[in-house]
């Protein structure tokens, strides 16, 4: 049967179905060939051959050779726990319906859902005052996570707190604000160690944010050493501007069309927008010193998920 041992002195196999059992004879309907119908040992893998690299995200066809190899227990990567707070008097949690003058805050929940993506542990803190004693409260029960990000708090505003709150409890401040729009008002540091990311509060400034430092830092800390999302070249069909000085994240729609990739912006990209990240796949990348592009140009484009190829894998 499947998975015997072939006896001694035979050097092939007649499957069952090709025979029929008569008393305590077999008669045999087919033909065979040397080496029919049998597995060689090693003919899967060979003694000192490397199955698995170091860094390769496990999937289960990596498990199962695992398995078929008797290794019962392999080093792996902790997921990393990471500590998500959102800062702002004016905001009201998911199930609160939010009287004047307050809005939802959706920062954590899609954080949180971004960290998921890349393999992490998100540890929701919910919201923190606009005071300093309660960030300060906050921060320090986020130290028991390996990374911390906030979300709100770090621009320029009176009630604008977590700069200052991150400096008080032994923060080595690293950098703040950065040329890239949207997501200017970034800050990141660390405490105790601990990193910490200072995401702008606008729902899509903190999305664009996460993709740009805070995926890459999460994957290389599980040893990933792809840490960043794919670009391709693309079309694009439509004229945009900006000013120079900052690299732009621009949320759009890429898609193949006879043979070629082109792509088209979701319409208004303010940073408070949130539905234009629901409708993009990508984002277009303008460099610094960049003021337009024409339409019909070659753009840089940064792919968000794999939804380009899965609707190229279902037009065949």
């Amino acid at each position: 049967m499947t998975g015997a041992v072939i006896p001694e002195g035979a050097d092939a196999v007649v499957r069952q179905e090709n025979t029929q059992k008569d008393g305590r004879t077999v008669i045999i309907y087919s033909s065979a060939k040397k080496a029919d119908n049998i597995r060689f040992a090693g003919e899967d893998v060979r003694k000192g051959e490397l199955v698995v690299k170091k860094g390769t995200a496990l999937r289960p066809a990596d498990i199962g050779m695992l398995a078929a190899l008797g290794k019962a227990f392999v080093s792996v990567y902790q997921k990393p726990r990471v500590a998500i707070m959102s800062t702002g008097d004016e905001l009201v949690d998911i199930e609160v319906d939010p009287p004047p003058g307050k809005i939802v805050n959706s920062n954590s929940y899609s954080l949180a859902a971004q960290a998921l993506e890349c393999g992490a542990i998100p540890i929701l803190l919910g919201i923190s005052k606009d005071k300093k004693p309660d960030l300060q409260e906050t921060f320090k029960t986020a130290l028991h996570a390996d990374l911390i990000i906030s979300s709100g708090g770090v621009s320029v505003g009176d009630f604008d707190f977590v700069k200052n709150v991150m400096g008080e409890i032994g923060n080595a401040m690293h950098f703040w604000q950065v040329a890239m729009r949207p997501g200017k008002p970034l800050a990141f540091g660390s405490i105790h160690d601990v990193p910490l990311f200072g995401l702008p509060g606008n729902p899509v400034s903190a999305m664009v944010s996460f993709e740009q430092f805070v995926r890459p830092a999460l994957l290389k800390m599980q040893g990933h050493t792809k840490i960043f999302r794919q670009t391709i070249k693309a079309t694009c069909t439509e004229d945009f501007q900006k000013q120079a000085g900052f690299r732009h994240f621009i949320r759009a729609v890429v898609k193949k069309e006879n043979g070629k990739y082109i792509v088209t912006t979701t319409g208004n990209q303010g940073s408070g927008i949130l539905k234009s990240m629901v409708t993009a796949n990508s984002l277009i990348v303008m460099g610094e010193t960049q003021t337009h592009i024409k339409k019909g140009e070659w753009v840089t484009v940064q792919l968000l998920n794999d939804s380009l190829f899965w609707s190229e894998s279902l037009q065949y």
